[in-house]
């Protein structure tokens, strides 16, 4: 027995050593010594005390190479995960599962885009531009090289291969697929439009009219045949999205207050940038120095060249444009033809494969008109992203960082062509100023890019491109201040802009009201705690309407008693609070009371009816939709078509306060104290290994219980659905607020960690931050960098033998 027990003791030793030494040997190393023939002096990288690198080097090259090192070193998952996706190419390291996801992403085009823009980068990009971007990939795949790969590869039991100049561009192309939200909601308008009366049409929110625009400066120039239902297409696409394990752009706040405004009589920038939450953080920060440059940016997966960042003299940020870049045609098609102007022409066709990791490879064909490739059996996708003939966004991204002065920002702001982006800016000397930035088509008047276009008549094309000197913007305005919400932008000399899904009024409205007033004194901490803000004005009103509206209704005394406490509500969302449980219910039942009937009456079943509803549901149509029928409660809309009566808006709202409280108390009990917020209103950062048991909660983050609002200036989004919970899937992938008046304490805030290493004390250490609305330092002064650093590590350059 004690033979045994020895054995035992000394298996059980062994096995914590050899613990020991694997997590020794895989936690990201801060103090590091490279040699490196890439690099010709030595490059100094300090980690400071939230694990941001912040590197002196002697050259451009050598500090991105320092800076490509040291991103994969916390994020290379992350970063394959991201290019994967961007080329179709998620099979060959997540098997089978991923190729009816793979199919549809190269279908799209993006990694036929990006063999096109690499090709064109090597010919017309600035050298130093092409300096720096080599310089990054050749860091990256030296990590690769050293062999200490993430765990992800190692329970795969995969390995990472290096990274080129296609990759990077690969990922930007799914960068753009996320902000083009309209395969997910123009397919479903195509069939509503098609089977609804022009008065239910008409009802729709599928335009901006009534909502908070941004106005346009003085600066600015003063000037179908439906064969089949494709609402499946957006189904397809919500499921295929929600599979993939990378997370989409979902929104964003921006502004910037003047020093006519301000305490400090210096710019006050802020930004927080709206994703969908994942595990690592969407973001890498990084502080990079060298002769002539110092930036601290906000970088992205696998991409150079920060998105969002400042100098010492300016910052720049962006929210998404949601500008109208996608246009359905509706195709006809016969034995390998398609029709325009009279005339049959070969369909495009090119056989792509697919590599599927422990499987033989897919060979698949893809069809395509002149306007993009076939995306359903007659249904082809014209997008900007691929149909605009040049790439520059790196050199957009690379001109913010590195480009001082206005006029230099708005001539790397006009390089940008998709995805649609608002540009912030704000500087030292006092300017700032929002761009609209995008390459918009010239589309003929008579053409409806809410639905699917007849692809038969060339007349029904765009016809070319608005310079960029037409985009909408403001530079100094005398308001003092700059915002975007994601909220249409006015028009610029009768320019039409379409962009049928832009957010309604709550966040735009929010900030407007904040910044319109005659507060003179603004600070950094108030505006954090306007970003922090959780109250929905929008919401606050439909209460006040719907309320209205049951006045007078035969309620039950649990109904009575509960619009009674909804009286006075002013849309606040604590976590203690009952009434924004209610109302999300309520609000949830009175869009079924008053839609999902007409859509059923012209569904093919109950199924394909409930489906059609959540899809619709889950558009931004549909949240803007609504506060227009509360205003018209003669609308058609309340009359529920599937009775012999005619019913009224009173009688739709009462029975959806009735039905929302059985559907609270059979969630959460009889007891209404205790339909508290905080026990449906949740969020966990989930990691693309999320379903592998025991592992996929180790490396999760969260959960966490949230205050504030889907639509609230701190918008954490879920969405409203047959299922009752308020589980938040985005919501602000970082926040930021900077005042010129003292750049090194810029303060900042990322969701979970800086790495994306769970053996580092960095992959979860800002979550409490984050999640209690506090912020952190963004260190930018040496010796505050050494006095609060964790490690140095340094590259050399390699000596010759």
């Amino acid at each position: 027995m004690k033979i045994i027990l020895r054995i035992l003791l000394i298996a059980l030793v062994l096995t914590l050593v050899w613990g020991l030494f694997w997590v020794q040997t895989h936690k990201p190393d801060y103090h590091f010594t490279l040699h490196s023939e890439v690099v010709n002096a030595p490059v100094d990288i300090f980690f400071d005390d939230m694990g941001v690198p912040h590197i002196y080097a002697a050259s451009e090259p050598d500090a991105m190479f320092a800076l490509g090192h040291v991103h994969a070193s916390e994020r290379l998952w992350q970063m394959d995960l991201l290019r994967r996706a961007g080329g179709g190419e998620l099979s060959a390291l997540l098997g089978e599962d991923m190729v009816e996801n793979d199919q549809y992403l190269r279908t799209l085009g993006m990694r036929k885009a990006a063999k096109r823009s690499a090709r064109e980068f090597v010919s017309q990009a600035p050298q130093e531009v092409q300096n720096a971007m080599r310089a990054y990939l050749q860091g990256i795949n030296s990590f690769i090289q050293e062999g200490q790969i993430p765990l992800e590869y190692q329970l795969l039991g995969s390995r990472p291969e290096s990274f080129n100049l296609e990759d990077v561009f690969c990922a930007t192309g799914f960068m753009a697929y996320t902000f083009a939200i309209h395969l997910k909601t123009e397919p479903i308008l195509d069939w509503m439009k098609s089977q609804l009366t022009p008065e239910h049409w008409s009802d729709l929110a599928v335009g901006a009219e009534g909502f908070t625009r941004i106005p346009v400066g003085k600066n600015a120039p003063d000037s179908l045949n439906f064969k089949h239902d494709i609402s499946g297409l957006a189904k397809r696409t919500l499921r295929l999205d929600a599979q993939r394990p990378i997370p989409q752009w979902m929104g964003s706040n921006a502004w910037v207050i003047s020093g006519e405004k301000t305490a400090s009589g210096q710019v006050i920038f802020c930004n927080d940038a709206h994703m969908a939450y994942a595990q690592p953080s969407v973001w890498y920060e990084a502080h990079v120095v060298a002769p002539g440059l110092e930036y601290y940016g906000n970088h992205l997966a696998g991409l150079p060249f920060p998105a969002i960042g400042h100098t010492r003299n300016h910052a720049w940020g962006i929210t998404m444009f949601v500008n109208d870049d996608i246009d359905l045609y509706r195709e006809t098609i016969r034995n390998g033809q398609y029709l325009q102007d009279g005339e049959w022409h070969d369909l495009y066709s090119e056989v792509d494969t697919i590599y599927i990791a422990d499987q033989k490879p897919l060979a698949f064909e893809i069809l395509s008109t002149p306007h993009g490739p076939l995306i359903e059996e007659d249904i082809s996708m014209w997008w900007t992203f691929t149909q605009y003939p040049e790439n520059r966004l790196h050199e957009a991204f690379y001109g913010f960082s590195r480009k001082g002065g206005i006029e230099a920002f708005e001539e790397s702001a006009a390089l940008v062509h998709a995805p649609g982006l608002n540009l912030m800016y704000g500087d030292q000397s006092g300017n700032i100023a929002w761009w609209a930035s995008a390459k918009l088509p010239i589309r003929p008047e008579h053409v409806d890019t809410k639905t699917a276009i007849d692809g038969t008549q060339s007349a029904n094309d765009p016809q070319g491109w608005h310079p960029f000197f037409m985009n909408p913007r403001q530079v100094n305005p005398a308001s003092g201040f700059v915002y975007s919400a994601n909220n249409a932008p006015d028009s610029v000399l009768g320019m039409h802009i379409p962009g049928h899904y832009y957010s309604g009024n709550t966040r735009a409205a929010g900030i407007l009201n904040a910044l319109s007033t005659t507060k003179a004194d603004w600070t950094v901490e108030d505006a954090q705690q306007l970003q922090l803000d959780g109250h929905s004005l929008v919401y606050a009103l439909n209460t006040s309407k719907m309320l209205s509206a049951i006045s007078g209704a035969s309620l039950s005394e649990e109904a009575a008693t509960m619009a009674n406490r909804l009286r006075g509500w002013t849309g606040s969302h604590e976590l203690g609070e009952v009434l924004p449980t209610v109302y999300y219910r309520w609000m949830y039942r009175a869009i079924e009371g008053a839609m999902a009937d007409e859509i059923a009456t012209h569904a093919r079943d109950q199924t394909d009816a409930a489906e059609k509803f959540e899809t619709f549901h889950r558009t931004i149509v549909s949240e803007n939709t609504f506060p227009r029928l509360l205003e018209n409660l003669e609308s058609l809309w309340w009359d529920d078509v599937e009775t012999e009566g005619v019913e009224t808006a009173r009688e739709i709202l009462a029975s959806a306060l009735e039905q929302a409280l059985v559907d609270l108390q059979e969630k959460l009990g009889p007891d209404t104290t205790e339909w508290t917020y905080e026990r449906l209103h949740t969020v966990t950062h989930h990691h693309a290994m999320k379903d592998v048991p025991i592992l996929g909660s180790w490396l999760g983050v969260g959960p966490f219980r949230l205050p504030a609002a889907k639509d609230a200036l701190n918008k954490y989004e879920f969405k409203l659905k047959q299922e009752l919970n308020f589980e938040v899937f985005s919501g602000p992938s970082m926040r930021i607020g900077i005042d010129f008046a003292d750049i090194e304490d810029a303060e900042s805030v990322l969701p979970t960690g800086q790495s994306g290493n769970v053996l580092s004390p960095f992959y979860d250490n800002q979550a409490p931050l984050y999640h209690t609305g506090k912020f952190r330092k963004q260190r930018m002064n040496r010796a505050d960098i050494e006095a609060n650093g964790i490690g140095k590590a340094s590259i050399l350059p390699k000596t010759s033998p």
